[in-house]
């Protein structure tokens, strides 16, 4: 996730008080879809801390827990898994992860399975 850290600290500009606020994060935020290569190293690092048991695939529980610790709190995840998980065998391969992830971080298609990584669209929980 270092990858970013560079991107983030030239968003405070010249003389800040490198300080990164939300204007700035949401500013390389828009960037990324033209930083495909910073995007896709952030899969790697993602995949490698989600995959609790290093078997080289992210299991439904293996994504739960991911979207749980976006939301910091367990969190409905209704039926996600089942619309990542295009190819119907019951994990994420490593490729197949990081095309979600970047389709997250790069896609303003709610249609497009990746804005679902981390949880399902315009849901909110008490």
């Amino acid at each position: 996730m270092l990858g970013w850290w560079g991107h983030l600290a030239a968003a405070v500009g010249p003389g800040g008080d490198a300080r990164i606020d939300m204007d700035g994060l949401l500013g390389v935020v828009d960037r990324l879809p033209a930083m495909r290569a910073e995007t896709m190293a952030t899969a790697d690092v993602m995949f490698d801390a989600v995959d609790d048991n290093r078997d080289g695939r992210i299991s439904r529980t293996e994504h739960r827990r991911l979207i749980d610790a976006w939301h910091g709190r367990p969190f409905d995840t209704a039926d996600v898994f089942d619309h990542l998980d295009q190819d119907g065998d019951g994990c994420l391969s490593r490729s197949e992860f990081a095309f979600l992830w970047t389709q997250f971080w790069t896609s303003d298609d709610p249609g497009d399975p990746g804005n679902l990584m981390c949880g399902p669209l315009g849901t909110e929980e008490a």
